[in-house]
C-alpha cells in the first residue's frame, strides 16, 4: 500500500505541482501543498486508504471513505476496484466499479465509467482489466470483461465493449482498435481486408 501512496505522490506533484511552495519551503512542502490544492489527488489517497480499510475488515469506514470521495471530486469507485500505483484523475467525475483492475501510471479524463455491463444477452458481472500506461479520454466507458493493453489509448466518448490490443488507440462507438505503428506513436489506419 505504502509503495502506491508514494508513487501517488509522486503523480500529484508532478501534475500538481506548486514552484512557489517548493522555492520557499522545499520538495515535501509542495508535495504536501500538490495534494491540499488537488482533489483529484485526495481522492486516490482516500481510495488507498478504503481499499486498506476494507482489506483489514474495518466495518463503516470504507464506505464513508467512498462518500467523501463523491464529495470531493464527483469520484465513485466500488470496493472489488483494484488500483496500480500512479493513478491519475484528470479532473474526477469517474465512476469504476465491478471486479476491475487497473495498472500502474494509467490517466483517466473525466466523465469515464469503467465496470459491468449489464445490459443486453452478454451480462457479466465482472468489470475490466486495464495494462500499464493506458489514457483513458473524456467520456469514455470501458464495459465488461474486457482487457485494454499496456500503453493503448481509448478516444473521447468512445464505448469499449471489446479487447484493446497493446500501443493502440479505440474510438468510436462502438469503440473500433486503431493499430499503431511505435508505442505511444504516429496512428495508422487499419483498412478492411488487408
Amino acid at each position: 500500500m505504502f509503495e502506491n501512496v508514494r508513487e501517488d505522490v509522486r503523480q500529484a506533484v508532478t501534475w500538481h505541482a506548486v514552484p512557489l511552495v517548493r522555492r520557499w519551503f522545499g520538495p515535501r512542502a509542495e508535495a504536501a501543498a500538490s495534494i491540499a490544492l488537488s482533489p483529484e489527488a485526495q481522492v486516490v489517497l482516500i481510495y488507498r486508504l478504503q481499499a486498506w480499510l476494507r482489506r483489514h475488515g474495518v466495518p463503516v469506514l470504507p464506505g464513508l471513505c467512498r462518500r467523501l470521495t463523491m464529495l470531493l471530486a464527483g469520484v465513485s469507485i466500488g470496493d472489488r476496484v483494484e488500483i496500480g500505483p500512479g493513478l491519475l484523475l484528470n479532473h474526477g467525475h469517474v465512476v469504476i466499479d465491478g471486479t476491475t483492475r487497473i495498472g500502474p501510471f494509467c490517466s483517466i479524463a473525466p466523465f469515464v465509467t469503467i465496470g459491468l455491463n449489464t445490459g443486453g444477452p452478454d451480462v457479466s458481472l465482472d468489470g475490466p482489466t486495464i495494462g500499464r500506461f493506458v489514457f483513458i479520454g473524456t467520456g469514455a466507458k470501458i464495459l465488461g470483461p474486457v482487457t485494454v493493453g499496456d500503453n493503448a489509448r481509448i478516444g473521447a466518448n468512445a464505448v469499449v465493449i471489446s479487447d484493446v490490443p497493446a500501443n493502440a488507440t479505440a474510438v468510436g462507438v462502438p469503440a473500433r482498435v486503431i493499430a499503431h505503428e511505435y508505442p505511444l506513436g504516429p496512428a495508422k489506419t487499419e483498412r478492411p481486408g488487408g
